[in-house]
Parts: structure tokens; sequence; C-alpha cells
């Protein structure tokens, strides 16, 4: 059980340093109380043996004190663009998140950074999204697993471009046409220029999930809070207000310190996620 305000929770284990048994052991060593799972890296760790290695790190989970809150389904990008073979991954994911007893999972939506920012763009994009998440929610119903979507980074915005799914209007529209969660992204809204309190006042109920990442606003970092520029007053606020009380997700690049020195690294962001989450919840 959580000693902590809201439920602590890291995306983890970085990328490239340690396996998933030896993370969920690190974060429970650490003090945290949730794991996130990035389900790409099963595929990148595992091949084609995935669903025995996937099995293995559930039993490590049911043995351990850390519980497998949520996960994040794959997703395309630059390096990523074969639409089949991002099919097979999320098809894959769900079932993945399926083994490791997962009860929700966020599936990008689709979207592109250079559209223009007109009510038909918007249009066309929502009906992209609605035909995209319509694919999946058979498996992921099947599975026990409730879909959720995430506010996306728009970049652009002050060239006058829009990135569909960056702000919450686009995200309730989505999630009460098709029965979706929201996970509200803090990097993401503070590089699109968003104010936190307001956007997250507008979700309400609908936000289920957080991922906790700070930036310079410029480049999508994914620093811990207090180390970019984000307004997390206004962040704190909005989750007060609408009486978040899911889990409190880091989300954060670790890939790239020493291996030694990752157990100090999460001592800070625990520390940080202890302030943040008795903000939250004071009267």
């Amino acid at each position: 059980m959580s000693v902590h305000a809201l439920p602590l929770s890291m995306s983890f284990p970085p990328k490239g340093k340690m396996d998933a048994i030896a993370g969920i052991r690190m974060l429970e060593k650490n003090g945290f109380d949730a794991i996130d799972f990035t389900l790409n890296t099963f595929h990148e760790l595992y091949g084609d043996s995935w669903r025995e290695e996937v099995t293995r790190v559930r039993a490590a989970l049911d043995a351990s004190g850390i519980v497998s809150v949520a996960a994040h389904l794959p997703f395309g990008g630059p390096k990523k663009t074969d639409p089949a073979l991002l099919h097979r991954q999320v098809v894959d994911g769900i079932e993945m998140a399926g083994i490791l007893g997962v009860k929700r999972a966020v599936l990008h939506p689709l979207g592109d950074r250079e559209a223009e920012n007109t009510a038909e763009s918007r249009r066309y994009w929502f009906e992209k999204n609605r035909e995209y998440y319509r694919t999946y929610l058979p498996l992921a119903e099947q599975a026990g697993i409730k879909l959720v979507t995430e506010n996306m980074r728009d970049p652009l915005h002050l060239l006058g471009k829009h990135r569909y799914a960056s702000h919450a209007e686009e995200l309730i529209e989505l999630a009460d046409a098709l029965g979706l969660e929201v996970c509200w992204d803090f990097g993401h809204a503070h590089g699109a220029g968003l104010d936190q309190y307001t956007e997250l006042c507008k979700l309400g109920h609908r936000l289920t999930m957080l991922h906790v990442n700070d930036n310079s606003a410029v480049n999508d970092d994914h620093v811990p809070p207090y180390f970019g520029t984000a307004d997390w007053a206004s962040a704190i606020r909005g989750l007060r207000e609408i009486g978040y009380r899911g889990h409190f997700n880091f989300e954060l690049k670790f890939r790239n310190l020493p291996l030694d020195t990752i157990p100090s690294a999460l001592g800070l962001v625990r520390a940080i996620g202890e302030n943040m989450t008795a903000q939250i919840v004071s009267d």
C-alpha cells in the first residue's frame, strides 16, 4: 500500500540501462509504488520471445511491492513510419499489457505538427483518430484494458500551425466520442504554450493518467519538475481543483545517466513527487 499522498510511479526502466525485472527491483528499493512500462522496449529487448519474457516480468511484479499501474503503447515517429509494423506492435503491446495486468494504456493520437490551424484540418484529424482508435478498442476491451489518449506537442504553434490533440478541447472531443480516458503530459503542454491550470480544469474527470516532466518549452527534454520552465504552481492548482487522485507518474529521460547514479536520481525525483502530491491533496 502506498505511503504517499498519491501513489508515485515512474516510466521505467531507462532504455539500454537494465531489463524490466531489474527496473522493478530498483523502483521498489528507492521508494516508488508503481511502474509504467514503455511497451515497445519489449520488442527491442526480447524479439519474438517477448511473450515468455513478459510473463517472467509479471511474475516478478507479483513477487514485489510494485504494481503495474499503466503502460505506453508503441507509437510512430520520424524513424518508424511503416504503418504495418506500427499496427503489429500496437496489437502486441495490448497483449503485453494484458499479461502484465495493466489497466490503462496510452495510445498516441494521430496528427501532423505542420497542419494548418483550421476547422477543416481539425475535423480531418478527428475523423482519422476516430477510425484509428476504433481499430484497437475491441482488442483492449478483450484484454481488460482502458485505452487512454494523450495531449501531444505543438512545437510550431507560434508559426500558425496546429498539431491535433495538443489541446484539452480536442482530447475531450476524442474521449467523449470513443469512451477513452485522458493522460496529460505536462511537458507537451508547456511546449504548446498552454496554461496548465486552465487545460486541466477543462479535462476534469476524464483525466486518469499523468506524464510528469518538464522542459525548456523548446525541446521535449523530459527532465524532472522545476528543472525546466513549466509553471508547476499552475499545474498543482489544477490537479487539486479537479480532485485528481490517480497515480503521479513521472516520464523522464534517465538513459544518459551513468547506471550507478540512477538510484540518487530516483531519490531526488521521489522527494519532488512527495512534495507535489502533498500539495495536490491538501485541503
